[in-house]
């Protein structure tokens, strides 16, 4: 169906987000709700994915928003907590299933704040850019600040293999403007390029998602969007943020990994560089790690013998120890 975007939300607990989520989703799935023009122009469904949550996420929806009022709200519940990239790939073929039409495709996380009209513009603005693209919107912390979502991309034609390495010796500021880069100006007002964005939100034409084949589910968390951009860039699709489009990233926050999560990430990674960059990219991934870590315990060491962070700095030297010991096996 022409100008029909496909909204995905993955959840996974968390029902207060998901509810405030849809919630900002609403004006977008009737006229009767629907506050300007574009919004009645266009048409929206969203289709949930659900990884098993425990706190009745599921019940929840399905009581607050019934299909006889709600007809464009979908819930699939998967078979568990299969991931991130696996529910957004449940997802979409439950519509297709449901024989559900639709052109365009709106990976959204349900922890956005945003007002309805911004989905609008970045729709709007696929149709700018055109359907080989990627399209995101400009992130926000909750204080108002800027969250950088882009990135500058690895490999030979991003950052290079060295200077990605170099990170390990770079304190987190420092390693994420490397990583960053700076968005560029493009012809069309209000476009930037970028070589890749972080995947809180997507819009694409539903063209590019079955061409690239949706996320690997092989990936369980973390590095899962950056290889499909990379699949994404094989076959010639360019990534771009929108200024006029703006939503809020609640987890963007500085919160600390836990050791498993950290663990997670780490296998991701190499997991990614190994298929998109061969051995080299491998061993690449292993360098890093290990020099990561080793840095990280030796400037922590001397402040962990004594005073009132030395706890902490020993907490920090024993995370760093396990990542150490993951990456040389």
């Amino acid at each position: 169906m022409a100008n029909t975007t496909a909204i995905i939300l993955v959840t996974y607990n968390g029902w207060e987000l998901t509810k405030a989520c849809l919630n900002d989703l609403t004006p977008l799935l009737s006229n009767d709700c629907a506050e300007t023009a574009a919004e009645k122009a266009q048409k929206f469904v969203v289709a949930i994915a659900d990884n098993g949550s425990t706190d009745g996420t599921v019940e929840k929806i399905r009581e607050l928003y019934p299909s006889e009022k709600y007809p464009q709200i979908h819930v699939y519940p998967q078979a568990g907590n299969l991931g991130f990239g696996a529910a957004n790939n449940g997802a979409i073929r439950g519509l297709l299933n449901d024989g559900v039409e639709f052109d365009a495709v709106c990976l959204l996380n349900n922890d956005t704040r945003f007002q309805a009209e911004a989905l609008v513009k970045l729709r709007e603005d696929l149709e700018r850019v055109g359907e080989n693209a990627v399209l995101a919107p400009t992130t926000m912390n909750m204080d108002g600040s800027r969250q950088n979502n882009f990135f500058a991309g690895l490999g030979p034609d991003g950052i290079g293999y060295i200077n990605f390495l170099m990170n390990a010796f770079r304190n987190e500021e420092g390693a994420a403007r490397v990583l960053e880069g700076t968005p560029k100006a493009t012809a069309l007002e209000g476009i930037k390029e970028t070589h890749w964005t972080s995947a809180v939100c997507w819009m694409m034409s539903a063209e590019l998602w079955n061409r690239v084949g949706g996320f690997d589910e092989k990936i369980f968390m973390y590095y899962e969007d950056a290889d499909m951009a990379l699949r994404c860039r094989k076959l010639g699709a360019r990534f771009f943020i929108s200024d006029r489009s703006a939503i809020t990233h609640l987890g963007g926050g500085s919160a600390k990994s836990s050791l498993s999560r950290a663990l997670q990430h780490d296998r991701s990674q190499e997991y990614v560089f190994k298929k998109h960059f061969g051995i080299r990219g491998y061993w690449l991934s292993k360098k890093f790690r290990i020099l990561r870590s080793l840095v990280r315990i030796v400037s922590a060491a001397p402040r962990a013998i004594a005073g009132s962070s030395a706890p902490e700095k020993r907490a920090y030297i024993k995370h760093h120890l396990a990542l150490f010991k993951e990456a040389v096996l």
